[in-house]
């Protein structure tokens, strides 16, 4: 029995490009209007045999493939609008070329143009025993007038007792019956030259079961894998060893082929003793396996609540990744913010209206100062309480709506990484020693490939993968100058807002007294925090440097020295001296400082250069602190200053 192969796809415009398929499949130049990009993906070893078949009522531009795919893009204009059917026929290997291709442009001229479609056809022959064809079909049928045509109307129709206005297709052209009648017509005028042709073999469309033969089908391989398997069996025939399969399905097809050689030897009786097609069918491979451990998952009520908003917020199908950004992007992203920053805004104006009551107990006049009057203090304070209160009421308003949805988020993630652990175990049957972020990757990287990793490969591909993912995470280096610039710009905004209130009570507007008070104790509390943080990323690097340098960093408190310290040795620009460092270090910073004027800076450049005149300050002081404490240490190293030291005490030196 020859070999028969025949699918079918659909090219729609959310994920494809019909320029862009024909330009690869037809091997030629083609330029996208859709895009503005020109399509060419480089000269093949064998050129395909192409032609273009146009229906009766077709424009002659449908010739040109270039102009046919662009129209088509053009009236099919829906985000999600089919574009191209394409069909993939395999050539029988026992004909000759030409035989092959009349045999081709002969079937698709009876069904696919002389039924109203445009067929692209492009025959591939860059592998000797693997002819195969190409066509791509128009989805649009043509109107009389050489005008496209519509794909559907509407019509009445009862359904369910009730007349309904209907969408339906115009055409059979994606009826399943119509793709089973193609099929059949292959298979046909195949045979029908085969025995033109005096060739004694015949090709099915049918199964093998719906044919009465007792045999396994052979899965068809993706085609990495495909290709991955012949370089295998090129190399094994070049070395003269036995070919083994390496991919999964590539051993699964192995097996086959080994069963369906037991299975022509033994008679019927045995046959069925050995194996049941059937049977052999309802096994699980690994794929179905792991869908299955999906589809068979039943959710509760919360649980598909929870990864129904993960889906909603990504837009996209939720895997253990997408469950994990989601969870990630609501604790950290712009609500949460939002939440904290209204937190600090109670809590300033808490501290102001605490200090101005207790000033006011020790002399009414000093709340002035807060932006009150003396007389009415109290009746003021009362009004700042509830609007506080009510300012509160909505903070945990806002923190408890997010706390529901964060909850959500951490459900669908324990959904996902539940998942993700079983189809893991489908892969690998063990867990040990593995990251669930590991396990993700390795059933991720199946899924794509379909090969399973070697169990000592995992955590590297994973390594490798989280490194493109993160690659745009600022360093610890970068968090750290961002912090300390952060506090610079606090304190600068706190001096400002403190000339504020002096000109505000100069002009007795006590309103903006108040607000500006307010403000700076906003800036403290966030300024505090960030403190917080810096101390302890500072503590960090300073470890990291602290091998490198002979000198002591432990002094050291300035983020922005330690920072200079790390970016010098890095660029391995490093003395391996603190002291000398910083010298060349503040050489450099001057230099730029001069360089450039005040008067020709925007505003935001002016506070670069006062952040540099800062950390230029902070180097100053750090580099008196170590000379002063190298000087020490030298000192006590040298008897003879020693002993100058001890007289200078009134101490006798001999005795």
């Amino acid at each position: 029995m020859g070999y028969f192969y025949f699918s079918s796809q659909i090219l729609n415009r959310a994920s494809h490009s019909a320029v862009a398929a024909a330009a690869y499949r037809s091997g030629e130049t083609l330029y996208s209007e859709r895009d503005g990009l020109t399509k060419n993906y480089g000269e093949r070893i064998v050129q395909p045999q192409c032609f273009i078949l146009k229906p009766k009522h077709a424009p002659d531009w449908v010739m040109d493939r270039e102009r046919l795919w662009n129209e088509v893009e053009k009236i099919e204009k829906q985000k999600n609008a089919q574009m191209v059917r394409e069909i993939r026929l395999a050539l029988p290997t026992v004909l000759s070329e030409e035989d092959q291709k009349e045999l081709l442009l002969e079937f698709c001229k009876k069904n696919f143009s002389d039924e109203g479609m445009v067929a692209d056809i492009a025959i591939h022959r860059d592998k000797e025993k693997n002819p195969h064809a190409h066509v791509m079909l128009t989805m649009r049928p043509f109107n009389e007038d050489g005008s496209w045509g519509n794909k559907r109307k509407k019509i009445n129709q009862e359904v369910g007792g009730v007349i309904k206005k209907v969408s339906v297709h115009l055409t059979d052209w994606n009826e399943k019956e119509t793709l089973s009648r193609w099929r059949k017509n292959y298979a046909e005028i195949i045979n029908e030259k085969l025995n033109i042709r005096g060739i004694d073999d015949q090709v099915s469309h049918e199964s093998y079961k719906k044919q009465g033969l007792n045999r396994i089908p052979e899965i068809r391989l993706e085609r990495t894998a495909y290709r991955y398997e012949m370089q295998l069996k090129d190399k094994a025939a070049r070395n003269k060893t036995p070919y083994e399969p390496a991919t999964f399905y590539g051993k699964i097809n192995e097996e086959i082929r080994q069963l369906n050689a037991q299975l022509g030897k033994l008679s019927d009786d045995r046959r069925k003793q050995v194996i049941s097609i059937s049977e052999y069918q309802n096994e699980k491979t690994l794929k179905e396996q792991i869908k299955l451990v999906r589809t068979s998952r039943q959710l509760s009520v919360e649980e598909k609540s929870a990864l129904q908003m993960v889906a909603q917020r990504s837009k996209s199908y939720v895997d253990f990744r997408i469950a994990k950004h989601i969870k990630d992007e609501i604790e950290q992203g712009s609500w949460k913010k939002k939440i904290e920053s209204d937190r600090v805004k109670i809590l300033s104006e808490k501290n102001l209206l605490s200090k101005a009551y207790k000033a006011f107990q020790e002399d009414p006049k000093q709340v002035l100062k807060f932006g009150f009057t003396p007389t009415h203090f109290l009746a003021q304070m009362k009004d700042k309480v509830a609007s506080i209160k009510i300012m509160e009421q909505k903070n945990s308003e806002d923190l408890r709506k997010y706390s529901l949805l964060l909850d959500k988020s951490v459900k669908a993630l324990e959904v996902q990484r539940e998942l993700t652990e079983k189809e893991f175990l489908v892969l690998y049957q063990m867990n040990s020693k593995i990251s669930i972020d590991e396990m993700y990757y390795a059933v991720q990287y199946f899924k794509d490939t379909s090969q399973v990793l070697n169990k000592e490969e995992i955590s590297k591909y994973a390594k490798s993968k989280e490194k493109e993912i993160h690659k745009n995470v600022p360093s610890l280096s970068d968090q750290t100058k961002n912090i300390s610039k952060s506090i610079f710009i606090l304190d600068r905004a706190i001096q400002k807002q403190r000339k504020v209130i002096l000109n505000s009570l100069q002009e007795q507007k006590y309103d903006l007294v108040y607000e500006a008070n307010k403000k700076v104790e906003q800036y403290k509390i966030q300024r505090a925090r960030h403190e917080k943080d810096l101390a302890g990323n500072v503590g960090l690097i300073k470890v990291e440097l602290q091998s490198h340098y002979s000198d002591s960093l432990e002094s050291i408190k300035n983020a922005e020295v330690i920072l200079q310290l790390k970016d010098r040795h890095e660029k391995g620009l490093s003395t391996g001296k603190v002291d000398q460092d910083l010298h060349l270090i503040i050489s450099k910073f001057e230099k730029e400082n001069a360089n450039t004027s005040d008067q020709t800076l925007t505003p935001e450049k002016q506070i670069e250069k006062a952040y540099s005149q800062h950390i230029v300050s902070g180097l100053l002081q750090v580099l008196d602190q170590v000379e002063r404490a190298n000087k020490n240490k030298k000192r006590g190293k040298d008897p003879t200053e020693k002993k100058q030291r001890r007289r200078y005490r009134g101490q006798h030196l001999d005795h």
